[in-house]
């Protein structure tokens, strides 16, 4: 049985910025997981850093809370902590789902 979907109650007005938004997410953590290979830290800090900036503005606060721990983690050049916020980023991306009301 699969894990249980993460619901975000998202105003219809953002229907059309919403997909494009997450398309965003998965690429951030494409460029992410190039950037652990590379040790490119500068890299997983600005993705993270966007993260931070943006998850709110769109109703995602846990991709908000997981890009600061991402942005945090580069600067200190935590590969574990890194590695291990981006396998819960990925697993939040392939759990949620939108319901616009």
């Amino acid at each position: 049985m699969g894990e249980q979907k993460i619901v975000i109650h998202a105003d219809p007005d953002l229907a059309d910025d919403i997909p494009w938004y997450l398309g965003q997410v998965k690429e951030y953590t494409q460029a992410i997981r190039k950037a652990i290979g590379d040790n490119d830290f500068e890299t997983i800090e600005d993705a993270g850093h966007r993260m931070k900036g943006s998850g709110q503005a769109f109703g995602f606060d846990a991709v908000s809370e997981m890009g600061k721990s991402l942005e945090e983690a580069a600067k200190e050049k935590d590969l574990g902590e890194i590695g291990k916020e981006l396998k819960e980023l990925v697993r939040y991306m392939e759990r949620v789902e939108v319901v616009y009301e």
